[in-house]
């Protein structure tokens, strides 16, 4: 099994990547491969909205998402890690979330299954320095109603995000109890449920 964990902050070593890196080591406790990508450090261009995906299921923006497009179609799970920005993903992992529309087009306008009917599994960890949003709303609505569409989009049954409120400070997450061990048990749930759909061990 092999899995595609994302973190979507611009700071190396902040919170969210503390978070990912406790997910990762629960997948890897279970023995599940792991490719992790920092939207940072990637060489990709907005979507420029020309439509093309809509009639080929591929973009025609020669850059590192051509590498990213063939691993979300041949992994077993994404976890995307961010930061909330503003109610939502920051720049970067924006970015890569708009080349998504090529996944989109091929499920929503050409009706092209590009996973082949495979059962695969996305989980959306997010810190956050408030605790509440406008109208004292959940702080991460905007963040998982906007990964619920990619998720969607790349054909992912979601898991039960870990959402974690009140962390502004880098480093802040290592002084809550308990919450890296949610993010390690997070990975292993995740390895769990891809165990359980393939002829793979789950150890």
């Amino acid at each position: 099994m092999n899995v595609l964990a994302f973190t979507a902050s611009p700071r190396a070593g902040g919170n969210s990547d503390t978070v990912l890196d406790g997910i990762i080591a629960g997948l890897h406790r279970v023995g599940v491969s792991v490719a992790k990508i920092n939207t940072r450090e990637l060489a990709i261009e907005p979507c420029s909205g020309c439509g093309v995906c809509h009639e080929t299921c591929r973009c025609v923006i020669d850059d590192e998402f051509r590498a990213i497009y063939d691993q979300l179609i041949s992994c077993d799970g994404v976890v995307f890690a961010s930061p909330l920005y503003f109610m939502n993903v920051p720049a970067k992992g924006k970015i890569l979330i708009d080349r998504c529309q090529v996944f989109w087009a091929a499920r929503e306008i050409r009706g092209i299954d590009l996973f082949n009917g495979r059962k695969r599994f996305g989980l959306l960890a997010v810190c956050a320095a408030k605790r509440r949003g406008p109208g004292g709303e959940s702080v991460f609505r905007g963040i998982q109603d906007t990964m619920h569409y990619v998720f969607q989009s790349l054909g992912l049954e979601a898991l039960k995000p870990l959402l974690i409120p009140g962390v502004e400070e880098k480093g802040a997450i290592t002084s809550r109890t308990g919450l890296l061990e949610s993010a390690r048990n997070a990975g292993r749930d995740m390895a769990r449920r891809m165990a359980e759909c393939s002829e793979r061990p789950y150890h």
